[in-house]
């Protein structure tokens, strides 16, 4: 019942629905009313005192249905959306109120409200005045977390998408495509390369412009992040280059190279993390906040590493999001890396930013409950992980999964290693609605 009901608050807000999707939210709602009686019995219906309440005489349960009548008459309910005055009414009455001192309302709240817009003011001409002294540099507002563009401020100061604001985000958004668009169009040799910015499909994908190691051996990194495949794993991949040319890598398959196999760099710089920012399900247009996807070694209080979880593209024939899982595998990033190439020695290779992942299996079943698919860790026959080296490029958005606990607490669980001591997970598409409707 509590699925159902679920399913029906993000189905009703999406911002484009058709008669299948009219089918659908008639079906969850009647799913609940089908299924609520087990809420009342299992005693968790609770009022004040904890007394437990035998009825459903709820006002919001008798309006929910009538919101499938009011779309086929007058559209989407997002547009009936009072966020927007809801907000101003948090902005211009209650955070004022909070400041007087509880007697006499209104002549302390327009008090408030004149020293705060005198105070912006003043911000905004000084702002103004300090951006006019400081040609040729950009403002603060547009750098984001990690100085993670300064170096574009050198590069293309002048042409830097400016960041959005939404209604409800706390910070700015960075615009990754419009910024990786501008250093495709920039002439050979007056940016780094392999650009930290790049898109593929509805993907866009940032590194820093300084990795987090700047210079180390594929073997020291192996030990690092206890990759012990990781030289037979790069092998393999270049070995896949070299045949098949530049495709989309899959993960799996025996593991061909010898542990000692040669290779034709010796260093690597490595990056812990990596953004990934999407555009929306419904609307390419327009772009979410960027996901920072983490990849780091064993560190305090993260001792078994923090490495987190994303979808990536495994066939050619697909497409994300509007294929869903289809072409598609749930992977962990475990190395984020670059290979350097040995002084006066003619590259073999893409220069690509490549990852090593490993990959998860996705149970065709649904668990008859919720309705979520159980992933478990791909092994191989010798039974460790499943892990192969592919392109970042191959990235298309971040995923959540819940540990499978079963009826045994494991006592070794925390929040920072259940990812390595769990074996069997949930794959969460509640996470967010963008990932509901794409998985869904």
């Amino acid at each position: 019942a509590v699925r159902a009901l679920m399913h029906f608050r993000y189905l009703v807000q999406s911002p484009s629905i058709d008669d299948r999707d009219l089918t659908r939210i008639t079906a969850t709602l009647d799913e609940f009313h089908a299924n609520k009686h087990a809420i009342i019995a299992a005693g968790v219906r609770q009022g004040k005192g904890g007394k437990v309440i035998d009825n459903w005489h709820i006002p919001k349960l008798e309006l929910m249905q009538s919101i499938v009548p009011s779309i086929r008459n007058s559209g989407v309910i997002a547009q009936w959306s009072a966020d927007v005055t809801e907000h101003a009414h948090i902005t211009e009455v209650k955070d004022p109120a909070r400041s007087s001192n509880n007697n006499n309302y209104d002549p302390q709240i327009c008090r408030y409200l004149d020293r705060a817009d005198k105070c912006n003011r003043f911000d905004l001409a000084t702002s103004l005045l300090d951006h006019s002294e400081d040609t040729g540099v950009v403002g603060e507002e547009f750098v984001e977390e990690d100085d993670e563009i300064d170096y574009y401020t050198d590069v293309i100061p002048t042409e830097l998408p400016s960041p959005t604001r939404r209604p409800g985000q706390p910070r700015p958004i960075t615009d990754y495509f419009s910024i990786a668009k501008i250093l495709q169009q920039k002439e050979v040799g007056s940016v780094p390369v392999p650009l930290r910015s790049f898109v593929v499909g509805r993907t866009a994908l940032h590194l820093a412009y300084d990795p987090s190691i700047k210079n180390t051996t594929v073997d020291e990194v192996a030990i690092m992040f206890g990759l012990p495949d990781l030289r037979p794993a790069i092998a393999d991949f270049l070995y896949r280059e070299a045949t098949y040319g530049s495709h989309i890598h899959s993960i799996g398959g025996p593991r061909r190279a010898a542990h000692d196999a040669e290779l034709p760099f010796d260093k690597v710089q490595v990056w812990f993390k990596v953004r990934l920012q999407e555009t929306e399900f419904h609307d390419p247009h327009i772009i979410r906040p960027a996901q920072t996807l983490n990849c780091a070694p064993p560190s305090d209080p993260w001792t078994l590493g923090r490495y987190d979880t994303v979808i990536i593209q495994t066939s050619s024939g697909h497409s994300w999001p509007a294929s869903g899982l289809s072409g598609h595998s749930i992977a962990q990033i475990r190395l984020v890396i670059r290979p350097v190439g040995k002084s006066k020695t003619r590259w073999a290779w893409d220069d690509q930013y490549l990852t090593y992942v490993q990959r998860f299996d996705i149970s065709s079943e649904r668990n008859p409950t919720t309705q979520l698919h159980t992933v478990k860790r791909a092994k191989r026959s010798n039974g460790t992980r499943m892990g192969d080296i592919i392109p970042v490029s191959q990235f298309k958005a971040p995923v959540h999964l819940i540990p499978r606990f079963g009826t045994t607490a494991d006592t070794r669980l925390t929040a920072y290693n259940s990812m390595e001591h769990a074996t069997e997970f949930w794959l969460n598409y509640f996470w967010d609605k963008h990932t509901f409707f794409a998985l869904s």
